[in-house]
């Protein structure tokens, strides 16, 4: 058997020590000048692939772009200027329980920077109990936390919630709100005499929808706070 002598290894060890450290070349021991020789080092990169070169403003952080979606979300819906405006007559449509509309636009007493527009259909006679529907834009207060917000006319006594009634309470999803980035829910006396839903948007916009003396089903209610926030999404 024939033994390889070993100084040739112990050489090319030596040359890929010098090569990295010194800035040489050691090509069978003989020592070139770097400068004079071109050297492709790719082979020294640890999975043995070309690495490319990355660019830290490529792509954007962690959370940037969620952060601009919301931003443009709450951008694209407003306050409307009025209950037509709004488009209040054609989200209500015949669920109206009659043709006169009382509007009030104005600031929200007692929520600083809070805003809301109440449009209220019923039958004009002004009747303590008469049925009404009524759909509020509130811009900067909840509703829903803040029932005094709401205001329905001739049913301030039977809305105040301090009293001791009973209420089914939910908060859930649909597509329909999905699609429009908002959460839902409703309050309704177990009795049927009145029913809110609450549509809250981005930007700390809500769309309300009370029913009052009337049992409107609640996916009749889910339509007219849906097209309703329709109606002020830029």
């Amino acid at each position: 058997m024939r033994l390889l002598p070993s100084s040739p290894l112990s050489c090319l060890g030596t040359a890929v020590v010098a090569v990295v450290v010194g800035g040489f070349v050691l090509v069978g021991c003989d020592v070139v000048d770097t400068d004079d020789f071109d050297m492709d080092f790719s082979f020294f990169s640890g999975d043995g692939e070309d690495s490319p070169d990355e660019d830290p403003s490529a792509s954007p952080s962690p959370g940037e772009g969620e952060e601009e979606e919301a931003e443009e979300e709450a951008s694209s819906y407003g306050l409307p200027e009025s209950c037509e405006a709004a488009g209040a007559a054609e989200a209500v449509g015949d669920l109206a329980p009659g043709p006169v509309l009382a509007e009030d636009i104005g600031p929200v007493e007692g929520i600083a920077d809070a805003e809301q527009v109440v449009c209220s259909f019923s039958d004009g006679s002004g009747t303590a109990g008469a049925p009404s529907l009524t759909l509020v834009f509130t811009a900067n207060a909840d509703p829903s936390t803040n029932p005094d917000v709401v205001q329905v006319p001739g049913a301030e006594e039977e809305m105040n919630w301090e009293v001791d009634i009973d209420v089914d309470v939910d908060s859930y999803h649909t597509d329909e709100s999905d699609s429009l980035g908002g959460d839902l829910e409703y309050v309704g006396t177990v009795d049927g005499s009145s029913r809110n839903l609450y549509l809250s948007l981005p930007g700390d916009l809500y769309v309300t929808v009370v029913a009052y003396g009337e049992e409107i089903p609640r996916e009749d209610l889910e339509r007219i706070v849906m097209q309703a926030a329709e109606g002020v999404r830029g």
